[in-house]
């Protein structure tokens, strides 16, 4: 699970905390009957349940692999995401007016990934930016 050679560092738990808060509160709106109250109608929150999902968990699977990314193996950290993701929707099965939906879990899921590409496409683009392949200018 753990790559060998990488000891854990007080900075290192540090960069946990931006995911760890945005898991807390994932959790927060699902605990919620009604998440939708301040949509103007039931046609916006259709159409924006999905996208929602797909935004907050592309941004929890960004944040886990900032804060854990070169000392867990990639496979693990996506595993790890998705686990959330059921496990929110298990949890929403259990508040008063909502329910359990495996679609949700697909847009979770396409949300995870993309947020796994976002990841390591802003480290290639840094990268390129530390050599001096690409200058700040040309855009």
């Amino acid at each position: 699970m753990f790559n060998k050679g990488r000891s854990w560092k007080y900075k290192d738990i540090l960069k946990l905390l931006p995911a760890v808060t945005l898991a807390i509160i994932i959790f927060y709106f699902s605990s919620l009957s009604n998440p939708y109250s301040t949509t103007p109608s039931k046609v916006t929150s259709l159409f924006l349940n999905p996208i929602l999902h797909v935004c907050e968990f592309g941004a929890l699977s960004f944040l886990i692999f900032f804060g854990l990314f070169p000392k867990v193996k990639t496979e693990y950290l996506i595993s790890l995401s998705i686990l959330y993701a059921f496990l929110d929707e298990v949890h929403q099965y259990f508040v008063p007016y909502r329910y359990f939906d495996f679609y949700d879990i697909v847009f979770d899921t396409l949300g995870i990934i993309l947020g796994y590409f976002a990841y390591f496409l802003l480290g290639l683009v840094k990268e390129r930016f530390r050599r001096g392949n690409l200058k700040s200018d040309e855009y």
